[in-house]
């Protein structure tokens, strides 16, 4: 998920064990439990807005090699 990445490249306190935590859940939680540790709300334009922007940077790091 992009945006659970772009929260990690922010360098988060204690984001680790959240993702830790996240991973020993498993499929036991609604997606919602899940990512509210991290600050995230998948119903909220801005969690898309985080993921589109780790694409758009890895698209513009792409477009960089060319040559």
């Amino acid at each position: 998920m992009n945006s659970l990445y772009g929260v990690y490249r922010r360098a988060e306190h204690g984001f680790v064990e959240r993702y830790f935590d996240m991973l020993k859940a498993g499929g036991a939680k609604h997606h919602s439990e899940l990512l509210a540790p991290f600050g995230l709300d998948a119903t909220d334009p801005a969690f898309w807005n985080i993921g589109l922007g780790m694409i758009e940077e890895l698209i513009i790091e792409l477009e960089g090699m060319e040559g």
